[in-house]
């Protein structure tokens, strides 16, 4: 009797390291009870999507791979976007700062001096002060009168070419608007 049990001791080790082995085979896979979860791509993912998401329940609480899944797609498309962000964020600081250089060479070559758009203007009243401080205006002088007939006439002259501007550009219009009908009469017959 005590050989028939050594007999069946060293069987049933033999077997355990066969197993252990590989030889005994492998167990089958079987798929998941859960069902996939319903989220598109990490790259395209929105918060509608988390809003809608249902994490399946499991018995002891939710499905540890499903959530598992969803937290590595929603850290995935976090850093997708915080990547675009920031890759954005340095465009628009090269930008601005090609635009502040582009605008500190334009107005500070050298030798240029300062440019304005307008000269400056001469008071329209010679003022005399007397001695009680307050100024007291005078009739313009010629000079003054000069320069107001030049502005009106600077301004006249600005206001004619603006208006042939205008026409010019609405003939162009006219002629666009021709060819465009004569197209479309071409596509038709």
């Amino acid at each position: 009797m005590l050989v028939v049990l050594a007999i069946a001791a060293l069987a049933i080790l033999a077997c355990v390291v066969l197993v252990s082995l590989g030889r005994g085979g492998e167990l089958t896979e079987f798929p998941p009870d859960v069902p996939p979860l319903d989220l598109p791509e990490s790259g395209q993912l929105t918060a509608v999507d988390f809003m809608k998401l249902q994490l399946p329940v499991n018995l002891v609480g939710y499905h540890t791979q499903s959530v598992d899944e969803t937290l590595r797609r929603v850290s995935s498309a976090l850093s997708a976007r915080d990547t675009r962000i920031a890759v954005l964020e340095q465009r628009v600081s090269e930008l601005l700062a090609s635009r502040l250089q582009a605008r500190q060479e334009v107005y500070a070559s050298p030798g240029a001096g300062l440019r304005t758009e307008h000269l400056p203007e001469p008071p329209a009243y010679d003022r005399d002060l007397p001695e009680s401080g307050d100024p007291q205006p005078t009739e313009p002088s010629a000079a003054v009168e000069e320069m107001k007939t030049a502005e009106a006439n600077a301004a006249e002259a600005e206001a004619a070419e603006a208006q042939a501007e205008e026409a010019a550009a609405g003939a162009d219009s006219e002629v666009e608007g021709e060819a465009e009908k004569a197209k479309e009469e071409a596509e038709r017959s």
